[in-house]
């Protein structure tokens, strides 16, 4: 049969994949497992709040098991999330969580959709949540995601009451639940179906838990309310359990910390019926649904499937692709539909897979600027017994109709350059390009849902393989050799010639006298010249008012200083950088600050942000305490903005604490989570109570009160809880007006607790000894005032404290009252008093 026509571009993942990651390779077996696959029309949506909330052990199974098409729904990306391995907070840290999902779904199989929603921090309850959200705006997206994907089924992960833990998964429950019955209606949200049509799924089913159901075994033995299965079962196909497949892909979710161990054995999860038609089979979700070709209305596409499984050649997987193209020219024949171009781009990745076809795209850097050239190499092989014709290749829609014959074996290389056009945008993720709060602003309504932006660079290649047109949408990447890591592929970017960073967060001015602002110009590209200024707030001025920047080759960075000054009627506000190019008919350029995320476990990331830092200026008492010992824990910059405030801050190694050398510190900090992940901790506590007992201070940030490395933290007991407010303006409460730790050297009040962002706090202590005195206590809405905030303790001279305020984010908020609130704590040996 001759298959003389062409198909719509397909983006195939195996070809240089958006995630820049090494195109993938397939084993015989893993094509015979997405044949079977591809033979199935089932499909399931699990929703959820944020990353690592799904249940990877289920998704493994609907997608491996039953070969249903799987995706997981995360109405957040995590931004409010805790960071066990960096310091990335906010914006940065959704950009990682969002491709630590992206990773685990790789794992899986599994597909990622997202909605507008931001993760602004714990929350007691889905009425505040549901507030800060906009309810309707989020329910928009679920039902968007529902009527692009259309599921047969939906599950959740949590119930709809206040036993889901979270104010964002209680949400995530009831959103879900609403959802359900409005994706079917085309009265709700009608502004969606000039680009989606309505759809009804068949059922909802909560993946319930021992967790909510202690006797959830015995519960659901005779109760046909219950879908229970085992992940436990082995797929000899891909060669381990859907189970341990699971155990890995959750394990991508390193920066929360969720490596998993291995499951062996029975492993039975539970889903209960919320909505729909109940599933008549205690152990398939999937019962009653029609996963065969006939709801395509193509029922000999089924047959021809059919004879391609039997005759599935595991010696010469190409011998497929004959069969594979037959069942395409039937299935092109079929009414159009979303499933049917779904299902043509799968069966196009697998004559892909079968025909062992390798491509890429790959350029000589990772950043090009408007206006530039770009010199990529496309490669291409393939195991297809007969040649295989490359028609052409089309780079940023210019068409290249050069035709070559690429036999079976043979390494095919061409050279082609892409003109980025002198209008291109910049990239940036696409949730993060306009001003937000709770809910991310997206212009463009297309790409609403979507895990990440579409390749800033892609180049089309034509292919004819037996007389069928494919054309194979590769995204250009940069691939470099690392003699550690090996091949290392990154995203390609289009970026400004320009960009400006500053090199800290926050600019924080302690007192009286002149600051230095430091600022880094990055330089991407040759022959870059301009003015550069600051824009600062009222009151102040700049020496020197601009400065040149002039770089003739791309990839140069200069540090630029400028010393600010602050007259009678200086405010606090925003710098921002005025970029004036020298090029003749240059227009004033738009500034962005340029961050890079790099990590081993996921690819490479960027994302822009305007060009700016809050200045706040305060009058700050450091008291007599000048020179702070450092023990870091992870995901922590508490020290460095120490430093910001004039504080002489050192890393204290194990070695300098098991020295004992610890006097020459006026005081000692422990970073957030350290006895979460330091073990050396357990055996220092000795030395760092001897140091409080001659008269220093000890302050301890929160730990979580699961995987404590160590149950004994400085002088006296005390017990790390969960107990947290959330609520960043929650009235606090002086529990104890004359503490020196409300008087001295800075004397506090309730105005120096407003501005505060996020929360108060988190993983205050529960209990404690009665040498603590608790000095602050607030409450969240309609809860007991939380006093295990801030406990202090008098030990010999010195003082040990324990604190579950969240420095770690008021710090580089510029908070002044935070600065005051921890310079009192750390001067708190130097009051005077005699401490028994």
């Amino acid at each position: 049969m001759k298959h003389a026509f062409c198909t719509l571009a397909a983006v195939l993942l195996l070809f240089g994949t958006l995630w820049a990651q090494f195109p993938a390779s397939y084993t015989s077996s893993e094509i015979y497992h997405d044949l079977l696959k591809a033979n199935k029309t089932g499909s399931v949506l699990y929703i959820a709040a944020h990353p690592d909330d799904e249940n990877t052990r289920l998704i493994s199974y609907f997608e491996n098991a039953m070969y249903a098409r799987t995706a997981y729904l995360s109405l957040t990306r995590g931004d409010g999330g805790q960071n066990l391995i960096g310091t990335e907070i906010g914006a940065a840290m959704g950009l990682l969580r969002t491709q630590e999902l992206m990773a685990a779904r790789r794992i899986d199989g599994g597909e990622q959709f997202f909605t507008r929603a931001v993760d602004f921090g714990y929350s007691k309850s889905s009425l505040e949540t549901l507030e800060k959200w906009d309810k309707e705006a989020v329910l928009s997206d679920v039902v968007l995601t529902i009527r692009k994907f259309r599921p047969d089924v939906l599950v959740t992960r949590f119930p709809p009451n206040n036993y889901a833990g979270h104010g964002h998964h209680e949400a995530s429950a009831l959103l879900a639940e609403e959802a359900f019955e409005a994706a079917g209606d085309p009265n709700r949200f009608p502004e969606q179906l000039d680009r989606v049509e309505t759809w009804q799924p068949k059922r909802l089913y909560f993946n319930t838990s021992s967790w909510w159901i202690k006797d959830l075994p015995e519960r659901a033995r005779n109760n046909d309310n219950f879908v229970r299965v085992n992940v436990g079962d082995h797929s000899p196909l891909l060669g381990e359990t859907y189970a341990r497949i699971a155990s890995r892909s959750r394990s991508q979710h390193k920066s929360q910390g969720f490596g998993t161990d291995v499951y062996y054995g029975l492993n039975i999860e539970y889903m209960e019926y919320v909505k729909g038609d109940k599933a008549l089979s205690r152990d398939d979700i999937l019962e009653g649904v029609d996963q065969s070709w006939s709801r395509l209305g193509a029922e000999k596409a089924g047959e021809l499937m059919d004879n391609v499984i039997r005759n599935f050649d595991h010696q010469a997987p190409e011998k497929s692709v004959p069969l594979l193209l037959d069942v395409l020219s039937v299935l092109k024949e079929v009414k159009a539909s979303s499933l049917r171009d779904y299902k043509i781009s799968e069966l196009e990745q697998l004559i892909a897979k079968a025909a062992g076809i390798f491509a890429e795209a790959v350029a000589d850097d990772y950043y090009y600027t408007p206006g530039s050239d770009a010199y990529v190499k496309v490669n291409i092989q393939h195991q297809h017994k007969n040649a295989i014709m490359l028609k052409g290749l089309t780079p940023g829609g210019k068409s290249s109709k050069e035709e070559v014959a690429i036999k079976k074996g043979d390494f095919h290389t061409q050279e082609i350059k892409y003109s980025v056009p002198e209008n291109a945008e910049v990239s940036n993720h696409y949730w993060l390009s306009e001003p937000y709060e709770n809910i991310f602003s997206v212009k463009e309504p297309s790409l609403i849902g979507l895990p990440e932006n579409p390749a800033a660079l892609s180049v089309q290649a034509t292919l004819e393989i037996e007389g069928y047109l494919m054309t194979l949408e590769l995204p250009v990447q940069h691939k470099a050799v690392d003699p550690v890591k090996a091949v290392i592929y990154r995203p390609v970017n289009i970026v400004p010639d320009a960009t400006f960073g500053f090199s800290e967060e926050v600019i924080v001015r302690t007192g009286e006298g002149d600051k230095t602002v430091v600022l880094y110009a990055s330089n991407h590209a040759d022959n870059v010249e301009g003015s550069v200024e600051l824009i600062l707030p009222k009151g102040w001025t700049s020496i020197p008012e601009s400065q040149m920047l002039k770089a003739p080759k791309k990839g140069a960075v200069e540090r630029m200083e400028f010393t600010i000054t602050a007259g009678s009627d200086a405010e606090s506000g925003d710098i921002s950088v005025n970029f004036i190019p020298t090029k003749q008919g240059s227009v004033t350029a738009t500034c962005y600050t340029l961050t890079e995320i790099s990590y081993d476990h996921i690819p490479d990331q960027i994302f822009m942000k305007p060009a700016t830092v809050k200045l706040e200026s305060f009058d700050l008492d450091r008291g007599k305490t000048a020179r702070i010992g450092y023990i870091e824990g992870p995901g922590d910059d508490v020290a460095k903005y120490l430093k910001a405030a004039g504080y002489e801050v050192e890393t204290l190694t194990e070695d300098a604490i098991q020295s004992g050398a610890l006097s020459r510190y006026d005081a000692v900090i422990t970073g957030i989570r350290a006895y979460n992940t330091r073990s050396d901790l357990a055996y220092l506590n000795d030395k760092l109570n001897a140091y409080v007992e001659a008269g220093g201070t000890w302050m301890v940030q929160y730990n979580t009160s699961r995987r404590l490395k160590s149950e004994e933290i400085g002088p006296y007991p005390f017990t790390i809880d969960r107990e947290r407010v959330t609520d960043e303006a929650a009235e606090p409460t002086f529990l104890d007006p004359d503490h020196p730790v409300l008087k001295s050297p800075n004397a506090l009040g309730p105005e120096d607790f407003d501005g505060w962002v996020q929360e108060r706090g988190l993983y205050f202590a529960s209990e404690w000894d009665d040498a603590f005195t608790p000095v602050i206590g607030w409450s969240d809405p309609d809860e007991p005032e939380r006093r295990g905030g801030l406990i202090a303790a008098p030990y010999g001279k010195g003082y040990f404290v324990y604190t579950g305020i969240s420095f770690f984010r008021q710090l580089p908020a510029g908070v002044p009252g935070a600065y005051k609130l921890i310079a009192n704590i750390l001067n708190l040996k130097n009051t005077g008093e005699d401490k028994p």
